[in-house]
């Protein structure tokens, strides 16, 4: 392999393609039509209350950025990197999204708030950018489905993310700090917003099967070139 097919073998994830448009467009409704199911029903159940609306523009451009690097940032490494060369390594991507994924969720123990509960769900996150990284091959659908499941989470309905106390355009009262709402660690961390992480993972899937037309096998192979 050459020095510009090596270099063009790194940058094949983060180089955009025909489909880039639309899995940015998709995963960004993907998992802001997640969040918004996640805080209607912690409406109905009681678990939240609004008590203020407000929007402050440096703050919502402080944390529109924030959140794009930031989860562009972890994709990069997560996904781009560390999942890419687990499946070079293992030849098995299940495997690697399975590794990739509980790392994923153990980085998370740190933050405040977390618990098992909010780990697991962080690990089901892993898996639903891993899954979304392993069948693009591109880091597009997985930094969409990323960013508007945080930005859609804290800076605009107001819920804690991941432990951190965001100001959201909406000011939300915690009713309930239990495994159910997941507290002070942010929906993600609770029930509900588990059991909406499997219907992204489906949406995902779906999604992939109508653009692409199916689902790929062995998807990540090493970059071939003649000389």
């Amino acid at each position: 392999m050459t020095k510009v097919s090596k270099w063009k073998a790194l940058l094949t994830p983060i180089t955009p393609d025909i489909y880039s448009r639309n899995d940015i467009l998709a995963g960004t409704a993907i998992t802001s039509c997640a969040m918004i199911g996640i805080f209607v029903a912690s409406i109905i159940l009681g678990l939240v209350e609004i008590t203020n609306i407000g929007f402050h523009l440096k703050t919502f451009v402080y944390y529109t950025g924030l959140t794009l690097l930031s989860s562009g940032y972890e994709e990069l490494l997560f996904r781009c990197i560390l999942l890419t060369i687990l499946v070079k390594v293992f030849k098995k991507p299940w495997f690697a999204i399975l590794i990739t994924s509980m790392y994923f969720g153990y980085v998370h123990l740190d933050n405040d708030h977390a618990t098992l509960l909010s780990a697991f769900s962080n690990g089901l996150g892993g898996v639903m950018y891993g899954l979304a990284f392993i069948y693009t091959r591109k880091i597009w659908l997985p930094w969409a489905l990323h960013f508007a499941w945080n930005y859609v989470q804290a800076p605009i309905l107001g819920f804690p993310l991941s432990g951190f106390k965001v100001e959201g355009i909406l000011r939300l009262k915690l009713l309930d700090h239990s495994w159910l709402s997941g507290g002070l660690y942010g929906p993600e961390g609770g029930i509900v917003g588990i059991a909406f992480r499997f219907i992204v993972i489906m949406l995902i899937v779906l999604w992939i099967r109508k653009s692409r037309g199916g689902l790929k096998h062995n998807i990540i192979q090493p970059y071939h070139t003649q000389g």
